[in-house]
């Protein structure tokens, strides 16, 4: 009996180190070293057996309730454990699929805004040029415009010149003129000839006027002259009016080449706001993804941190109902055996 009750001595040791290891809650009131003292005093007592097995059947039955609420707290956790766990993956998931939706958007955001961006850029160089060349004809039908305008004088001045010569030769013809009002009116016809540029019809004229007071018909010379000046003011007048024409011509021109620019410009100028707006637009999608991802990175990363702590701490309550459930198995055991020690010292007593 001394033997087995030394053996179950060393191995309550050895389980009291285990608890130990892992210490176990039983509220101060239940110690396998105290029942086996308890056991060896009653038996060299002579208690009854049933008196010694009930002190055992005490003791499994604390190990069993201890078990019991273990195995509920237990559940519990896991119950607990797999809905955080169900919950953090969900969150990381969620995270996951945002930040890769968010990370999609912001990718062809980026290559629409540069390309945008690119054809805006071109839109204004071309707008730039249009605008450029709008300038230039306006400039250069400004310069057309005082070029029509001095023609108009020289030509009003060199028909009234004539008109002046006109009314000379008339008086030539009566023989009411000197000498001094022919070489005035030679003068102001020389000045009309090279300002309208129509020297050769004026020669004739000219030459008529120079040599009208040699002439021994004079009256005969002046009515000549006045035939001549008359001739000369039909063709200058036809001269006025061809010059007339070719500026209305360019006139026309100038308005449809100018038409065709202003409806360019309209037309660049209605895609340089449709760009700017889409670029406005896109740089707005971007920012917005860029404050998505950001949080839905923020919230992956938060959730896989709170997801491993509950991992780890779900593993340490499995690792502590494994340890603690397998102490209080050792202790059943050893109550076993203390059992059947008793029952062979109470048999060898009869």
């Amino acid at each position: 009996m001394k033997v087995t009750i030394t053996l179950l001595v060393v191995l309550a040791l050895a389980n009291a180190g285990m608890v130990q290891k892992f210490p176990l809650t039983y509220g101060g009131k239940r110690s396998i070293m105290n029942i086996m003292v308890e056991v060896e005093n009653k038996i060299k007592s002579h208690s009854p057996l049933d008196t010694i097995k009930g002190v055992l059947d005490n003791f499994k039955s604390a190990v069993a309730q201890e078990q019991g609420t273990h195995d509920e707290v237990y559940a519990a956790q896991q119950a607990e454990c797999e809905s955080e766990i169900a919950y953090r993956r969900a969150e990381v998931e969620d995270a996951t699929g945002t930040l890769k939706i968010a990370n999609g958007i912001l990718k062809t955001s980026n290559i629409l805004l540069k390309k945008t961006q690119a054809t805006l850029g071109e839109t204004e160089n071309i707008l730039n040029s249009v605008s450029f060349h709008i300038d230039l004809i306006n400039d250069v039908r400004k310069e057309d415009t005082q070029s029509y305008n001095r023609g108009a004088v020289t030509f009003n001045d060199a028909i009234n010149a004539i008109d002046d010569a006109i009314d000379l030769g008339v008086a030539l013809v009566k023989g009411e003129a000197s000498l001094i009002q022919v070489a005035d009116m030679t003068t102001k016809l020389m000045m009309a000839s090279v300002a309208t540029k129509m020297n050769k019809a004026f020669m004739a004229p000219l030459a008529a006027l120079a040599s009208i007071k040699q002439e021994e018909d004079a009256a005969g010379a002046a009515e000549r002259l006045v035939q001549l000046l008359q001739t000369l003011r039909a063709n200058v007048e036809e001269a006025w009016a061809s010059y007339t024409a070719e500026n209305t011509n360019a006139l026309a021109l100038f308005t449809q080449q100018k038409d065709l620019y202003l409806a360019t410009q309209g037309r660049l100028d209605s895609s340089k706001e449709k760009l700017s707006s889409k670029a406005e637009s896109l740089q707005g999608v971007i920012s917005v993804q860029t404050a998505v991802a950001q949080a839905a990175t923020n919230k992956k990363q938060r959730n896989q941190t709170l997801w491993d702590d509950a991992a780890d701490l779900c593993h340490s309550f499995d690792v502590e109902y494994e340890a603690v459930t397998a102490g209080r198995r050792q202790e059943l055991i050893l109550v076993q055996e203390l059992e059947r020690a008793v029952e062979r010292r109470a048999a060898e007593q009869q």
